[in-house]
């Protein structure tokens, strides 16, 4: 069991360790909000997303894991060609500039320095230097299909899971609100979409079993039993035996099949 928890809130990161009790050990960046935080089992260091408002997006990166922080350049899209409409399902006009980061990733102990960032408005970026540097996954980026995604509770679609499988660190599903799920299995050179059997019931009915309509709000897979992942979605809970290929709603879930956040044992 783990006796270390890094909280990442709207008012500052928090360090809680198990001693004699569980208590507060640190915080740092007090009053920040932290969109995302990502220990690095691989070499120690810890990466957090700072959300500045008016300040833009930060990224603060500790080599240790201790309150020692310098500040890194977060993921920066590329300039829109001049004069191209890149609009998404709802009409919106994507703007090609980062507007928070959902979710961070470390790559496979085989990919040393490698880092996923998901972001909005929707892009994945890689950086094999630990975050250092960052670089679009263009491939993702520039399918056709993205027109058809949209925001879910935002105005833009937000990449919110990015799951490496740790049986081969090639293979790697991220998870999208608005826009379901997509893999790759060859390291982000091809990608394809795999929320097969999920329901979107804010949907026409003609449209609900759409993979692209589909809002996951978290996707995680089980370490123990790397076929089974779980999704908790805008209107219930999914599960998938096949490696994410095809998923199954759980129907007798309750209370409730709204929710945000989903783990695994």
């Amino acid at each position: 069991m783990s006796d270390l928890l890094y909280v990442g809130t709207r008012k500052g990161l928090f360090r809680i360790e198990r001693k004699s009790k569980w208590q507060i050990s640190a915080i740092d960046h007090l009053s920040v909000p932290i969109s995302v935080v990502l220990p690095d089992k691989r070499d120690g260091s810890l990466l957090a997303a700072l959300n500045h408002g008016h300040f833009g997006i930060k990224m603060q990166k500790s080599p240790n894991g201790v309150s020692e922080w310098r500040e890194i350049d977060p993921p920066k899209y590329p300039e829109k060609p001049e004069g191209k409409s890149d609009k998404d399902a709802m009409g919106n006009e994507i703007e090609w500039t980062l507007k928070d980061i959902w979710s961070l990733a470390a790559g496979g102990d085989d990919q040393p320095g490698r880092i996923w960032c998901g972001t909005l408005p929707g892009g994945l970026f890689r950086s094999d230097a630990g975050g250092e540097d960052w670089q679009l996954v263009r491939s993702l980026w520039d399918m056709e299909e993205r027109s058809k995604w949209f925001g879910g509770g935002s105005v833009y679609p937000a990449m919110h899971s990015i799951l490496v499988d740790p049986r081969d660190s090639k293979r790697v599903m991220t998870g999208v609100s608005c826009a379901g799920t997509w893999l790759t299995e060859d390291d982000g050179e091809t990608w394809k979409q795999t929320a097969k059997g999920m329901r979107a019931a804010y949907m026409p009915p003609e449209q609900a079993m759409d993979p692209n309509a589909q809002d996951p709000h978290m996707i995680v897979q089980c370490p123990s039993a790397p076929d089974v992942y779980w999704t908790q979605h805008h209107n219930g809970i999914f599960k998938s035996v096949d490696s994410g290929l095809n998923w199954t709603e759980i129907e007798k879930a309750g209370p409730s099949t709204f929710g945000f956040a989903v783990a695994v044992h």
